[in-house]
């Protein structure tokens, strides 16, 4: 009888060895890592989409604007450079004035060191949308904006008729 439980077993393999459990470990820690990876960079591009909608939606905004005070869409051109002010509200200024403070603040808040330039040649309305988008690895150059040179800076130009 004891002959019996002392035995090895010969037929076949028990269970896992520590080397193909130490394997199956690794090879489950960089399936994860890559998903993770992958996350980071989904979560960069959602952010970046998000930037880039808002500055398309803000160029339009303000081209609207001026269409709809086309007497005096003259008065809107030039750089826009602001800082953002969550509590503005418009006065009691002109109207091409009212427009181009509240654009000015509406870039500030909505995108990272949001800045604009508005152009008008004739009837051709140019206009121009910059921000920091600084998880980039590449930007363009575009001397509309002040910060061209800096590594990030995004840039969004709208041409249309007034």
């Amino acid at each position: 009888m004891n002959a019996r439980l002392s035995r090895p077993n010969k037929g076949g393999q028990a269970g896992f060895t520590l080397i193909e459990v130490l394997i199956a470990a690794i090879v489950l820690s960089v399936g994860l890592l890559g998903m993770a990876g992958l996350n980071t960079v989904s979560l960069k591009m959602s952010q970046g989409s998000y930037q880039r909608t808002q500055a398309t939606n803000l160029a339009y905004e303000i081209a609207d604007a001026m269409r709809v005070n086309r007497e005096n869409a003259g008065s809107y051109t030039g750089n826009v450079d602001s800082e953002c002010d969550k509590s503005f509200s418009r006065s009691s200024g002109t109207i091409a004035t009212e427009d181009i403070n509240e654009w000015k603040n509406r870039l500030a808040c909505l995108l990272p060191e949001g800045q604009g330039s508005i152009d008008k040649s004739g009837n051709v309305l140019t206009i121009t949308v910059c921000w920091n988008e600084s998880r980039l690895e590449e930007s363009e150059d575009d001397s509309e904006c002040e910060d061209a040179d800096i590594q990030g800076t995004m840039h969004f130009k709208f041409r249309t008729e007034l």
